[in-house]
């Protein structure tokens, strides 16, 4: 996988020469690029990963792991029903709320 400038510059804290294609490694990129991707690494990560693997991300891993308009925006990107977003968008402004 061929990871851009701006997306590398995301993963500082990783040796770049080496990337695994690991399911984890995979989980790791889209974390970040959900978390705090500009818009050109946003649309690398729609063309680098397709939208099913993104929806799965948020399902094991995203919705516990982005804050609520992230989340919100991945989840309508990535065709997640509007009942399961409002749902995993109230839980993450719950944990919010927990760290104040």
């Amino acid at each position: 996988m061929e990871i851009p400038g701006t997306v590398q510059t995301l993963l500082w804290e990783y040796a770049l020469d080496q990337i695994p294609s690991s399911e984890r490694w995979r989980s790791t990129i889209i974390e970040r690029v959900m978390q705090r991707g500009c818009w050109d690494d946003m649309l690398w990560l729609l063309t680098a990963f397709d939208r099913e693997e993104l929806r799965l991300f948020l399902e094991r891993r995203g919705r516990r792991a982005l804050a609520p308009r992230e989340l919100r925006f991945w989840a309508r990107i990535c065709g997640v029903r509007e009942d399961e977003q409002d749902t995993w968008v109230r839980e993450s402004r719950e944990r919010e709320g927990a760290w104040r």
